[in-house]
């Protein structure tokens, strides 16, 4: 009988072990929240009314896009398709006077110095550019296509009417061959050169050097193509707007919304 008792009383200690323990399934846990931000920013109004009228060409409201990563972005622009609307997309750049010195890699630019913006096609059928503030009786607007060598093998202008293609040129020394991120020039690392020169001043493409202190030079370097791809380079900022082309019906009235996206390019 006490042989029983003994075994119960063990037997009600093992089960009450068993209870009482467990597996623990780790020492410690830390818990962290990432707020993780698109590097790609887009600044600007997101709703915009227009009034418009068939047969007219409106711009749009400006939008600001900026690569806040280190590391270079292929964006797109596009805008929605409508059977009545052509949509363009325009960039703005500075242009502005700099201190002439063939001796200097980089050419700072003249302190309270003239200045001018050109409106440049993104995208589109043809390359178009035309000042829109800060234009000068007698000049005219050039694309310079640098040669690799620039200073010592200077290349020649063309009339930004005369552009075919892409911009810039794939022989275009600033399309690959001179890195203007690494002269620390500008944040856009490659691209296209768009002047502001006296018309007089070039000939047959062949610029008189002795008058640059009279050009106005670009600021950052330019894309375009038709598809409205653009390289974001670390840093840099790109200022752009959408064209409304519109060819609406004499009779036509009512609301129409058109979307501008700014995507990230993914080659198919």
């Amino acid at each position: 009988m006490n042989k029983k008792i003994g075994l119960s009383i063990l037997m009600i200690s093992i089960l009450a072990l068993g209870v009482t323990a467990v597996i623990i399934e780790y020492f410690g846990q830390v818990t962290t929240t990432l707020s993780v931000v698109a590097p790609i920013q887009v600044e600007g109004d997101t709703e915009v009314s227009l009034d418009a009228q068939n047969d007219a060409t409106i711009a749009g409201n400006e939008l600001v896009v900026t690569n806040n990563a280190d590391y270079s972005i292929p964006i797109t622009v596009s805008s929605t398709e409508n059977e009545y609307i052509a949509t363009t997309h325009k960039g703005k750049l500075t242009l502005a006077e700099k201190v002439v010195d063939f001796g200097a890699v980089k050419w700072d630019l003249v302190v309270d110095g003239k200045t001018a913006t050109v409106d440049y096609a993104i995208d589109g059928e043809h390359f178009t550019a035309e000042i829109s503030d800060g234009a000068i009786e007698g000049y005219e607007l050039i694309y310079y296509k640098d040669n690799s060598d620039r200073y010592n093998n200077p290349a020649t202008a063309i009339g930004v009417a005369d552009v075919e293609g892409d911009l810039p040129y794939a022989e275009d020394g600033n399309a690959a061959d001179i890195d203007y991120c690494a002269t620390e020039e500008y944040v856009t690392c490659h691209g296209a050169k768009i002047w502001y020169v006296p018309s007089n001043a070039v000939t047959a493409g062949v610029i008189d050097w002795s008058r640059a202190d009279e050009f106005l030079f670009e600021t950052a370097l330019i894309q375009y193509n038709t598809e409205g791809v653009v390289t974001m380079y670390p840093g840099m900022e790109l200022t752009l707007y959408p064209l409304f082309d519109l060819s609406f019906p004499i009779m036509y009235e009512g609301d129409v919304e058109i979307s501008t996206t700014i995507d990230l390019f993914e080659e198919v």
